[in-house]
């Protein structure tokens, strides 16, 4: 009987020690679950640590306990999937981590759930097309981004779908030739931007396609 209580007695700290939350190894490693909290007590963060790496499903919590972020780690915890939430339980946004920076294509919603716009990441910055949406459903706007800066086509759509205007970005500036129509599709008017500013002949139009003026911003 004393040699059982004796190896309980030994036992204790070691299941103690593999129970415990917040544990850091003699490296100075995180390992297995971390939680931390708000000071009015309600869980901040929880999830599981292995050798410093989070690994798994770490969920983030509101201050009024309410469920804020699930990140699921996986790749050797290079990579995430996160997936964020309005106070009341409705989807906010959700992509992808790498490396602990915005990757490939996250879309972001209403506190309806309805899907607003969508962005394409690579190491953290907007590379490729955004889109946002009316909550019809229907496109909005699409624009070019390389490195966080605009290039390439800019369009709006107005909610029957057809273009409401088409212009081109250089290096966030605008630059070239664009077009504006009214909702019908007749053109409402037409003129170049060079560095930013509307450059020569801008034409205007009335809505049968006659012309209402002309101004020549080069004056």
């Amino acid at each position: 009987m004393r040699a059982i209580c004796f190896s309980l007695f030994f036992l204790i700290p070691f299941f103690a020690v593999s129970q415990s939350i917040n544990y850091v190894d003699n490296s100075g490693m995180k390992q297995g679950v971390w939680q931390k909290k708000y000071a009015n007590g309600n869980i901040r963060y929880e999830g599981m640590f292995k050798d410093n790496k989070e690994i798994g499903l770490f969920r983030y919590f509101y201050e009024d306990g309410s469920l804020k972020l699930e990140k699921i780690f996986f790749h050797n915890s290079i990579a995430a999937s996160a997936h964020f939430y309005y106070k009341n339980g409705d989807i906010k946004s959700s992509g992808l981590y790498v490396n602990s920076l915005k990757d490939s294509t996250w879309n972001y919603y209403d506190f309806d759930s309805v899907l607003i716009m969508t962005e394409q990441y690579k190491n953290g910055k907007l590379n490729g097309v955004t889109k946002t949406f009316y909550n019809e459903g229907t496109i909005y706007e699409v624009k070019n981004w390389s490195d966080n800066i605009l290039n390439g086509v800019w369009k709006q759509f107005y909610l029957n779908g057809n273009l409401k205007m088409t212009a081109l970005y250089k290096n966030n500036k605008r630059e070239g030739e664009e077009f504006y129509y009214f909702p019908n599709g007749n053109i409402l008017s037409t003129g170049f931007y060079k560095n930013n500013l509307k450059i020569g002949v801008w034409k205007y139009y009335f809505e049968d396609g006659t012309i209402d003026t002309t101004i020549n911003y080069n004056e």
